[in-house]
């Protein structure tokens, strides 16, 4: 039996001892789980337990009280454990401040059947640690309402194992906010190197908000894998995924794939930031079977997706693909995928189909900003895409770049396209001022009525570069070794004829240029005119 210590007069937090395997609630001299937290939560009373089992208890715990339950390692030794095998529902962590601390022990919770949510959290500010959590319905739910808790955390043996279940965690709906995830292995085992698998990794329901899934530091990293569905869904808003190995292993550089989307946001999910600004914010999302990061339904509006590594490894120089890197789908509106900030921009190469794709009715006022598409981390390595950006099946009015230094991608090295823009209903849709050089086929594709097939402009002559093109459309001006636009030197404005004057110097040595017109629908790549040799 673990002896416990008497804490000072006036002080509230008790500790209680569980010394069982067992999952009952009998005078029996031990202390099971299931006792422990009706201790916890005021429904048994330490007057109402036999000696052997008070033993186990310091001071008085119940509503008014800050509880923890630890587990004792000469029952549950560290170095292999042991399992409490439920035969119902455990009671809910319901008046809160309390927690479950398995750090220093080792202790696996059985759901037997997938039939019953193992840890069911209902109440505020408590913690879940330390544990492994399997064949369970749900391994842990937060229930709407309850906010403050922490699932897993930061320090040696704090973060829980949560897989082989149906779901793993589930943060509740309205009022479900401000609950932190981190540090745990949701879909693999405890090394972060085999797959266990959940159907769903984490998911956040809608009227969630302001939730935080991972961290900045390694320690807060969750590892998010082997999933037989997806790794994250958000439903709600307001909420934040960081500092995560998506579709990886512990090391960031084998694939233990999601089987569908690394991190998936549907209809009505507002305002979420997938990454952050600083290397320890972003996300790996590579190594999934369909997509490192969905965006799709109406109502699905304000999300960022900034500074993560998609289809790369933990280093970003080796290929770790998905099939699609990030996906804007149907109604998806007014999401931005990068940034103009110092950090903002994704890594997003190496994945198999396309780097983004932005299709469907009503996908609209999307903008992809600032990222490296098909390069590595270093910028001297060519990972590629099977395209750089697709926009597709309807989708309108969607930016890809801009003519200031900061809204420009880098897309290169893809396999077929940079940019293709497919489709009689895909229109207005502007591509600007982005580095866009080295992809097999073409630069920019207009196919099948895309983007109104906007003819490209000509050009006549270089120093000034003048040409023609749609009249008052407005021209961007590139040089590039080839016939695409590696670097962009600037835009003017046609004239009511069409004709166009760009007096600044050029790079070179070839020089080509895009129309954009006033509905923004832009062209294909002019054919490249040489610049003087000076």
């Amino acid at each position: 039996m673990l002896t416990l210590l008497s804490c000072g007069e006036g002080e509230v937090a008790s500790t209680i001892v569980v010394d069982s395997t067992a999952d009952t609630d009998n005078r029996d001299g031990v202390v099971t789980l299931r006792e422990a937290i009706l201790l916890a939560s005021g429904e048994l009373a330490v007057a109402e337990l036999d000696a052997g089992e008070a033993d186990n208890v310091s001071k008085q715990p119940g509503a008014e009280s800050s509880d923890t339950i630890i587990f004792d390692p000469s029952v549950f030794p560290a170095s292999d454990g042991d399992t409490i095998s439920l035969t119902a529902p455990l009671p809910a962590l319901s008046t809160g401040l309390d927690s479950i601390d398995g750090s220093q022990a080792s202790v696996t919770i059985d759901g037997v059947k997938q039939t019953v949510e193992c840890i069911v959290i209902s109440s505020n500010d408590n913690a879940v640690k330390g544990l492994s959590i399997k064949n369970c319905l749900v391994g842990v739910t937060i229930q709407p309402g309850a906010q403050g808790n922490e699932i897993g955390g930061a320090g040696p043996g704090e973060g829980n194992v949560i897989s082989a279940n149906d779901q793993g965690v589930l943060i509740g709906a309205a009022g479900a906010n401000g609950n932190v995830v981190k540090g745990n292995y949701v879909g693999t085992d405890a090394a972060g190197t085999a797959a266990l698998g959940n159907r769903l990794g984490i998911v956040i329901d809608r009227g969630a908000e302001g939730n935080v899934v991972g961290g900045s530091s390694p320690e807060e990293r969750n590892i998010i894998s082997s999933n037989s569905g997806v790794g994250v869904v958000i439903n709600g808003s307001r909420n934040v995924v960081k500092g995560n190995y998506i579709g990886t292993d512990v090391t960031g550089t084998v694939s233990l794939a999601n089987r569908m989307e690394g991190i998936w946001l549907p209809a009505g999910a507002e305002n979420n930031i997938i990454g952050g600004p600083s290397p320890g914010d972003r996300n790996l999302l590579s190594g999934n079977d369909l997509f490192g990061v969905s965006m799709s339904g109406e109502g699905t509006r304000g999300n960022v997706v900034i500074g993560n590594y998609i289809g790369v490894d933990a280093t970003g120089t080796a290929p770790l693909k998905n099939l699609v890197g990030v996906v804007i789908d149907r109604g998806a509106q007014g999401n931005t995928i990068g940034g103009t900030g110092a950090g903002e921009g994704n890594l997003i190469s190496a994945n198999n189909d396309a780097g983004v794709l932005i299709r469907g009715l009503n996908a609209s006022s999307n903008a992809v900003l600032g990222n490296q598409i098909g390069v590595d981390a270093t910028g001297s390595q060519l990972l590629g895409n099977g395209n750089g950006v697709l926009v597709l099946e309807s989708a309108q009015g969607n930016t890809i770049g801009g003519p200031a230094a900061d809204e420009a991608n880098v897309i290169v090295g893809s396999v077929a396209f940079g940019v293709l823009i497919e489709g009689s209903e895909t229109v207005g849709n502007t591509v600007r001022g982005n580095s866009i050089f080295s992809n097999r086929i073409e630069a920019i594709k207009n196919k099948d009525g895309g983007n109104a097939e906007l003819a490209p402009p000509t050009i006549d002559s270089v120093g000034p570069v003048e040409g023609s093109a749609c009249p008052n459309c407005t021209v961007d001006i590139y040089s590039d070794s080839g016939a695409e636009g590696q670097v962009y030197e600037g835009s003017v404005v046609a004239d009511a004829d069409g004709r166009f004057s760009f007096a600044a110097s050029v790079s070179g040595p070839n020089i080509t240029a895009t129309a954009t017109d006033a509905s923004g629908n832009t062209s294909a790549f002019s054919q490249p005119a040489r610049a003087p040799i000076e």
